[in-house]
Parts: C-alpha cells; structure tokens; sequence
C-alpha cells in the first residue's frame, strides 16, 4: 500500500512537471487515444481550428481529455510571427503553471493546431475551465510557415489572469521552440521552483507542490493563483501593465 501511495504521488508529480508534455515529431490524426498520419485526402472545411497553446498539442495529453470519446482530431503545425506562448499567472489542479498565448514583436514560435468537429469542441471547452481559467477567443496569425493546414484566424483559449510575471517579465516556455525571445525561456520545473523557493516553503519542493495539487490542495492553489494574478501582465499592453 506504501509503494502504491509512492507511485501515485510520483506520477501526480510528474504530471505537473512535465507540462506540456512531448510533441508529436510531425502532424497527426488523434485518433483511438494515439497518434496517426495524417490522412493524404484530409479535409478540415467542417471543422473548427483551435490553437493549442499547451499541453493540447501532446497526443497524451488529447488521450486524457479525450478518453472513452470517439473521435478523430486533425492536428498540424505552423510558425507565427510576433506571438510567443508563456506561462499563465494561475496553477492548474494538476499543478502546473499552464499556458497562454501573448503579443510578442519580432518572435517567430511554434503553434499546433486542434481542428475540431462540435462535439470535440465541447468537452475541449469543458476541459479549459472556460469562464474560470480561460476565455476562448479568436487569433489572427501571420503564418510563416505550415504543415498542414494553416488558418488564417483560429481559436484560443486565453488566461483570464493574464500572463506570469518574474522580475518584470513574462515567461516564454522552454518546451515550445521559437526565435526571436527577448527573456529567457523556462521549463515548468524551473518555474514551480521558483515559486516553491518565493514561498519560503519549509517542505521539500516535492511535498510543496504535492500540496497543491487535486482537491485536497485547492485552497493552496487558490492562494498561489491569487498573487501570481496580482501581478500578471495584461497581453496586448503597451509597456506590459500589470493586472489590476
């Protein structure tokens, strides 16, 4: 039973850590809970492009929220000019500081994007905390590059908080290629240690944020969300203004 509650809070942890999760190497059809090739006579004139800022562009990640759902998503990739994906100013319930797309002049970075059929649409809304966490809107993109199928416009969910702010500025993920950052890029480890260290946590930075984490750790992760949105950056300021 010991090596049970070991294994289960090992994975809880890695889940957090590992945000956003591996990439597929190429495009892919997420179909049956795995990715395939792309079909050659793929057609997404009935489908909806939502770009996957985070963890959506990982197969495993479409295998969690898409479970015990028939469906088959479409999922290509392209360059965009002068955006950048950073990290959000809240905490998952899984315990990662997830993503959020921002303006970002002269970045070119790596975008996935989701084509989605109505009822795939759905449990994706219900899956991004809509209304709490995210507000799904509309993106222009300036595509520099594409494999696949590239829209001119998509959907994205965007962090209702803003964007996470150390020393003054946001905080591109290392996990998402781009070129063109003007600060450093994180990974979530190095970003959830941070915080564990702002904390001034006595705990192991594994029991911190084990803490945080499912329901036993939501008041905890209210207060996290609470300062790091007290300092967020609203995207699309002149200056990057904190949220007020």
């Amino acid at each position: 039973m010991a090596e049970d509650r070991r294994g289960g809070r090992n994975a809880a942890l890695a889940r957090a850590t590992d945000y956003p999760y591996a990439a597929h190497p190429e495009p892919f059809l997420f179909r049956g809970g795995r990715a395939e090739p792309l079909p050659a006579d793929l057609r997404t004139d009935h489908l909806t492009p939502v770009i996957a800022v985070g963890s959506n562009r990982a197969p495993l990640q479409l295998a969690r929220k898409f479970e015990r759902m028939e469906t088959a998503i479409p999922v290509t990739r392209l360059v965009a000019r002068d955006l950048d994906v950073v990290h959000a100013a809240h905490m998952a319930g899984y315990g990662a500081v997830p993503a959020t797309l921002a303006p970002a002049p002269g970045t070119e970075v790596e975008l996935w994007v989701t084509w989605l059929d109505a009822a795939a649409m759905r449990r994706m809304d219900a899956t991004e905390a809509v209304g709490v966490n995210y507000a799904r809107e509309e993106q222009a993109l300036e595509i520099v590059t594409a494999d696949g199928p590239a829209p001119a416009r998509a959907l994205v969910y965007n962090a209702l908080r803003g964007c996470l702010s150390f020393d003054g500025a946001m905080v591109p993920l290392a996990a998402v290629p781009a070129t063109g950052r003007r600060v450093p890029a994180l990974t979530q480890r190095e970003v959830l240690e941070r915080l564990h260290r702002e904390a001034g946590s006595t705990a192991s930075f594994e029991r911190w944020l084990h803490g945080h984490i499912g329901p036993t750790g939501l008041l905890r992760r209210k207060r996290l969300t609470a300062k790091l949105a007290a300092g967020a950056f609203r995207p699309g300021r002149a200056g990057g203004d904190p949220i007020s």
